[in-house]
């Protein structure tokens, strides 16, 4: 498929309550409503955690049809109170070893801080790759590639932020552009006071890491993203978020507007009282109209239940695919380590042979030695012209060979009879000194 675009918008979202912030308590004294309208979605406690479990994991309209869980499980409350134990569980019960009073022990770190107003009971981080706008023309069975793009994007933020310990994520469709959410919880060690272990929001996020943190998921994003979709796309550059707080000086221009909004909206209300006198005139059309259009509906809902099986169905394709592919890959991993420990092996058993080898032929004869030094070292001279060469059966047998010929094609001469002492002197002469 075709994708037309310059660049891609990205958001890295981390949830949070601005007005628990100096500047927004001072902005508050300001205003005349006393209070602030910055954003509040922090998970502070275990209420917000249920908003954020009924949301994320759409429990509120039970449709949960167009999500995907790709970490955790159905129950993002029953997921954090988990991973309380295993993260806090052995500091808690050391810090309670080393109490003498009983008020001062912690019965259940989950429940403190769900209580404690001053601590985030858990952290939210909102992942989204393409705006509304690039995704609108997009079949579903593009955007469900996305899985595996936030699949790498968690992989990566928990190298990017090891301190971050990821609890349930979970990717949407159902909303303008494919999302991920995560819930996690931020943990801080080696702490002076209290518990030596700790939740530590304000630690581990702060305003340089937190822009250390995009800039890396960013350039991962991008990254997974291309790989994915076959593409070279780029990022839009990064902007700086806006919040809606109104100063107590432009309240005045600000109702003023109010009141303008007001009076169109009343007038607004009158055409649409003049619209429902024409209603009227046209209701016994609209009813011989509603029959074709409960037919239609009930074409247009068949439609989008396959149109979901087909969905449902290539999502099981893809992810099927890529649990084959991981599993052909610690495959060969498996078989890769097992090759390098056999050559390793062998070249240890080599190694010694080659050692031993050495040894051997120092304690041979000078001959044979020469013979393997030949052989070995100077390894441009054939075997063949070696043996010509040096090998003394061999010159014997080719000194035989030219008696022979030349025998064979001399002329015939008288026979000589030698005494006995030259036929002795000849035999020395003949007689092969393998020592030079």
């Amino acid at each position: 498929m075709e994708y037309n675009f310059e660049e891609l918008s990205y958001s890295f979202h981390l949830g949070n309550d601005k007005n628990k912030r100096n500047k927004a308590k001072k902005a508050a004294e300001k205003n005349v409503s006393g209070t602030t309208s910055f954003n509040h979605n922090a998970i502070q406690n275990v209420r917000d955690l249920g908003k954020v479990n009924n949301h994320n994991l759409r429990k509120y309209d039970n449709n949960q049809e167009l999500i995907e869980i790709i970490r955790g499980s159905n129950d993002i409350i029953a997921d954090v109170k988990e991973k309380y134990k295993e993260e806090f569980e052995d500091a808690r019960k050391k810090y309670n070893q080393k109490q003498t009073r009983d008020d001062r022990k912690i019965n259940d770190y989950f429940n403190k801080i769900s209580n404690d107003d001053k601590h985030d009971l858990a952290c939210e981080i909102i992942i989204e790759l393409g705006n509304m706008e690039f995704w609108k023309d997009k079949p579903m069975i593009e955007k469900y590639k996305m899985v595996l793009v936030f699949e790498e994007q968690i992989i990566d933020l928990e190298k990017t932020v090891p301190q971050f310990k990821i609890v349930n994520a979970v990717v949407h469709f159902d909303e303008s552009s494919p999302h991920l959410h995560i819930v996690g919880l931020p943990v801080k060690e080696n702490c002076k006071t209290g518990m030596e272990k700790q939740i530590g929001k304000t630690t581990i996020f702060t305003r340089e890491s937190l822009r250390i943190i995009q800039d890396e998921m960013r350039k991962a994003c991008i990254k997974s993203f291309n790989k994915m979709y076959n593409l070279e796309a780029n990022l839009k550059p990064k902007e700086k978020g806006r919040n809606n707080d109104i100063p107590s000086n432009q309240m005045e221009e600000h109702n003023q507007k109010k009141r303008e909004l007001q009076n169109e909206i009343d007038n607004l209300k009158n055409e649409v009282n003049n619209l429902e006198n024409t209603k009227k005139d046209v209701s016994q059309d609209i009813d011989n109209l509603n029959s074709e259009k409960e037919n239609i509906n009930d074409e247009i809902k068949e439609k989008k239940k396959k149109n979901r099986q087909i969905i449902i169905k290539d999502k099981a394709a893809l992810l099927e695919e890529n649990h084959k592919l991981k599993d052909e890959l610690q495959e060969e991993k498996r078989r890769y380590r097992l090759l390098e420990f056999q050559y390793n092996s062998l070249k240890e058993k080599t190694d010694y042979l080659v050692e031993q080898a050495k040894k051997a032929i120092d304690k041979i004869p000078s001959f044979i030695r020469e013979i393997l030094e030949r052989l070995f070292i100077y390894n441009n001279i054939s075997l063949e012209f070696f043996k010509q060469r040096h090998d003394p059966e061999v010159i014997e047998q080719a000194k035989k060979e030219q008696e022979r010929r030349r025998r064979l094609f001399a002329p015939k001469q008288p026979t000589i009879d030698f005494y006995e002492e030259d036929l002795e002197l000849s035999k020395e002469k003949d007689d092969f000194d393998l020592s030079r």
